[in-house]
This record gives structure tokens, sequence and C-alpha cells, in this order.
């Protein structure tokens, strides 16, 4: 993947039949999937796209990154945190949204303004006021149901200044005020159609896999080989509560007694010292490895390197509507996996018989869904062709993204 860098390159003057798109986003970029997806769809179908990262991420102020231009914005750590985690209680994320947004609007003239995630909807919705051009609302998750699992919003200092109440009140009000909303699937979708008033489109874009770009990924031999075991069970993705890590580590002593399995976790986050003292206190160690944050073109080779990968989710209200990327990743690359009982997840495992179900919190249940897989390789292989074929018919971000595209031609025309 080759990055132009310009520091000092300015965009050409906006053509008359232009229609050019402001995201923004507030964390590092490159290494939002869904964002890259978006983005570089919507510039292969004609649309300049602009991308406002206001992070703590060091980088050059503006650059070319697969056809669309990247415009950086260095916000300390400590700051950014701040400003998010007090964006329901004081505006004061939202003020600092608009003040750039509506700067780089007087420069480049912007035709609409598409916002990453619910907290940065409302800067958008203040330039977009003042601007006099659409907003559109593309919403990653179900911000108000996540917000009760994350520790710097239910733990001192951080829940004297969250309230979940007002976060539903703002969550409504701006839902009414976007122009288009994204979400990511349909139950999603169904939650804000019973939440506007008004006869905003909502579209559910779910994180599919960009078949193009991960055929691209090298396949590394030194983690196919190191990961190599009598079984390999892999998970890749971040390390949060609602993950359900732990009652996945509490169920692999009773796969040890049956098999000699390996579990890699791959990935990072506030819980992992807690797993791996888990991990201790439950004497499995020896058969856990946890590899970290990897880039993303290492996934794919954890991925091959696996005989069945897992979704251990809880259920939320987050995880029950979510189509993750890992989801549309394991089915791609062929590995049978074993998920949890959430909703759309269960759908999609159940209707193309890509995997195992089994219910979250049954520890038992789970340990013998391993087990059972561990003893099928014809079933395992079944599985897995079962899941590369749903994603070449269905699952594939070729044809999710046309939703997106039509969208846009709409507001174009």
């Amino acid at each position: 993947m080759i990055v132009k860098k310009f520091s000092n390159e300015i965009p050409p003057p906006k053509s008359s039949d232009s229609y050019r798109i402001l995201m923004i986003l507030d964390h590092p970029f490159p290494s939002d999937t869904r964002v890259e997806n978006e983005a570089t769809a919507l510039t292969k179908a004609g649309f300049e796209i602009f991308l406002l990262i206001l992070s703590p991420q060091n980088g050059p102020s503006i650059e070319k990154h697969l056809g669309f231009t990247i415009i950086r914005v260095h916000v300390p750590k400590r700051r950014s945190n701040w400003m998010r985690g007090l964006s329901g209680t004081l505006p004061i994320l939202s003020l600092f949204t608009a003040y750039h947004v509506l700067k780089l609007h007087r420069q480049y003239c912007f035709d609409a303004i598409h916002a990453h995630d619910l907290y940065m909807c409302g800067g958008a919705l203040r330039a977009g006021k003042h601007a006099g051009i659409p907003v559109v609302g593309d919403l990653h998750e179900v911000w108000v149901s996540v917000l009760g699992l994350y520790a710097w919003s239910t733990r001192f200092p951080g829940k004297l200044f969250v309230s979940i109440r007002r976060w539903m009140r703002l969550e409504k009000k701006w839902a009414n005020q976007l122009d288009k909303i994204i979400v990511i699937t349909e139950d999603m979708r169904k939650r804000y159609i019973s939440m506007v008033d008004t006869k905003v489109e909502i579209i559910a874009l779910p994180n599919t896999i960009n078949t193009e770009a991960f055929d691209e990924y090298p396949i590394d031999d030194e983690i196919l080989q190191s990961h190599s075991s009598e079984f390999t069970l892999v998970y890749t993705g971040t390390i949060n509560p609602h993950r359900g890590l732990s009652f996945l580590l509490n169920a692999m002593p009773l796969v040890l007694q049956q098999c000699n399995a390996r579990l890699v976790i791959v990935g990072d986050g506030r819980i992992r010292p807690e797993l791996e003292a888990l991990a201790e206190d439950i004497h499995i160690s020896d058969h856990v490895y946890f590899e970290g944050w990897q880039e993303q073109s290492k996934i794919k080779s954890y991925i091959l390197a696996s005989d069945v990968c897992l979704m251990p989710l809880i259920k939320c209200e987050q995880t029950e509507k979510a189509a993750p990327h890992k989801l549309f990743h394991y089915m791609y690359l062929k590995r049978p996996q074993i998920v949890t009982d959430c909703s759309f997840i269960q759908k999609v495992v159940e209707s193309t018989d890509c995997g195992l179900v089994v219910p979250y919190g049954d520890v038992e249940a789970l340990a013998l869904t391993i087990i059972d897989l561990y003893r099928d390789p014809e079933g395992r292989q079944r599985m897995g062709e079962n899941g590369h074929r749903a994603v070449l018919e269905q699952y594939n971000w070729e044809k999710s993204a046309q939703s997106l595209i039509e969208m846009y031609k709409g507001m174009r025309s």
C-alpha cells in the first residue's frame, strides 16, 4: 500500500461537476478499516473525499492516500480523551470540531460533511448549519450502550461527567437533525427508525470484507509456523470487557483435558493484564499466547494459522446489533468459527452454516463445542468453504458499498 506524502501540495480548485465530501474522525488513521473502505469506494465512484483527523497521531499535516486527501490536526492524547469524555456534558469537542471543519470549508468548499461516530455529530451539525450543507452521521456502534461498558465512563472520575440519560437525549436530538444516517446492521437501522421523527434516510452498511484489499496482504510464514499446533484457536480484535474473552479463557481448562490446544489472542486493550492474570490463576498460561496489537496486514496470517476462530462476545445492545469485521475475515479465509448468540452474528453463522453458536456464559457448552470441532476436521472444512462462498456471493464490500454510493449520488443530483 503506497502513501504519497506532500506537505505543501494543495488539491486543485473545485470543478463545477465535483462533489466534495469532508469526513471527520477523532482517532489515528490509517487503521480504521471501515473508514478506509468507505473513502476508497466513494473516491472510485467519482467523489472527492477529504478526511479530517483530529487525534494524537503524528504525521504529515496533509497527504494523499488511496486517492483521497487526509488532513491531520494534532490533538494531544490527554486533551483528546477529555474532549471525547466530556462531549455529552460540555460541547467542547463540538465547538473544536466545528471550528476546524469551517476553517477547511472556507478553503475547499465542501458539499457534505460525513461524521464518523455519534460523538462527532454535534460538531458536524454545528458546522453544517453554519455552512448550509448536509450532514451525514456514520454510527459505527450503539454509543449509548457501549458507554456503560467502558472503564473511563463507569469509574471515578469519568462517571461523574458521563450521563447515559443525557447521551440518550443527545442521540435522539442529533439523529433528528442529521440529513442521512448510516448504521451497521438492519437491526440498528430499526433502532433509529423508531427514534427519528423526520423522514431522514437511514441505510445499513455492514462491515463486510474488501476482498481486493485483503488479497493484497502478504502471508507471514513466521506467524504460520510459530502458531502451528495440534489445534490452534484464534481470536482477533480489541480486548475490552464486552468481547467476552474471560468467558473463553474459563472454557480452556475443559478443552485442554481433551486436546493439546493453543489459544492465540491477537489484539490489545485495557483488560489485557486482567486476562493474563486469569490465565495464570487457572493454570493455562502455557497454552495462551497474547500477541498484542498487530498491523491489519498481519491479521490475515494469524487467521490462516488457526484451525478454528472465535467470537465469544457478551450479549448487550451493541453486540446484538454489531457486524464485526472479523466475522467476514474468518469466513473469507475458510475458517470455521464459534460465536455467541448475539443476534446479527448468529443469523449470519446459522444461515450460511459457517460455524457454531453457543449461549454466552455457558462455559461447558463452549468447551464441548470446541472439542466437537477438534474431532471433526471434515466438518471444519465444510463450514470454512460455506463461509468463503457466502462472502463471495453476498457479504463482500463491493456489494455492500453500493448503498453508500447510491446515497451520495442521490444527494449530488
